[in-house]
Order: C-alpha cells, then structure tokens, then sequence
C-alpha cells in the first residue's frame, strides 16, 4: 500500500511541475538580426531564409569556440544552456517538420511560424535564469514535447 501511495504522490508531483508555467521577460534586443550582416554564408533551411537566419542567431548566442591552446591544437566548441540548446536541435532538424507538411498535420506556414515563435523565445531567454525549465527540457523525448512546452508553457512578460 506505501508502494501505490508514493508512486501516486510521485506522479502528482512529475505532472504538475511538467504542467507549471514559466515567466520570461521580453526582450526585443536579442532579436536584433544586425550581427548577421558580418556573415557571408548562412546554411540554408527547407522552411525558407527566415528560419535559416533565426537558425544562425541561436548557434551564434548559445555555442562559442574556444580558441586552440598550447596543449590543444584544435578548437573546442562549447555550448551554453546545453538542455535548451539540444531541445531546439530536435525542433529545427529538417526531419521533425517535414513529416509533419508530408502527412498535412501542419501546413509550411503553420509550421514556419511555430519554429520562429520557438527561436525567437529561445533567443529571449539566453540571459535569463533557466534552471527549472532546462531541468524539464532534459526529460524530454521529442519534438512535440519540446513544442508544447514552448508553445504552451512559456509566458513572456512584456513591460
């Protein structure tokens, strides 16, 4: 009987911090596409240009490049807020959204601005305190939960 009460008091606790809302400031300057201007080559992606730029922003604010050392001869490329990062990874591959246009689940539109409604929230909250909601993102299996928790459990405070 202790058993069944625990598992049942676990599972309570598990939905309801999956189900908790998270506050984030809006933060219209780390939207700012001007430090794209240096870069001549943007890898290109199946959802258009937008996305692609989007793409590029959040690889040039979560990942930097440490520089060859003496012991070192070749660079070592470290990711910030690895949880948030790898969660979006899921998202922007190719393969999440293709099958979902080829089976007609989502239209591209739909799906162009579902993705740049995610980068544009994973851009904002950068430099702002993500310990709880990178502690949710590591238990998650796929692309739809990565989805729904942005869509759905991100309120972004504008002030």
């Amino acid at each position: 009987m202790k058993k069944i009460i625990l598992v049942v008091v676990l599972a309570f606790i598990s939905l309801t911090s999956y189900s908790q809302k998270f506050e984030f400031d809006y933060l219209s300057s780390s939207l700012d596409e001007s430090i794209l201007k240096d870069y001549q080559y943007i890898k290109s992606h199946f959802l258009g240009d937008k996305v692609a730029r989007k793409v590029k922003l959040v690889d040039l604010a979560y990942k930097w490049e440490d520089p060859p050392t003496a012991t070192r001869s070749t660079p070592l490329i470290k990711i910030e807020k690895q949880p948030i990062y790898f969660a979006l990874k899921k998202v922007i591959s190719p393969r999440f959204y293709k099958g979902k246009i080829k089976t007609k689940s989502i239209s591209k539109e739909e799906a162009v601005n579902q993705i740049l409604e995610i980068l544009d929230i994973a851009l904002m909250i950068r430099y702002q305190e993500t310990d709880e909601f990178e502690s949710i993102l590591r238990g998650l299996d796929n692309g739809d939960q990565v989805v729904d928790i942005f869509k759905n459990q991100i309120e972004l405070i504008y002030f």
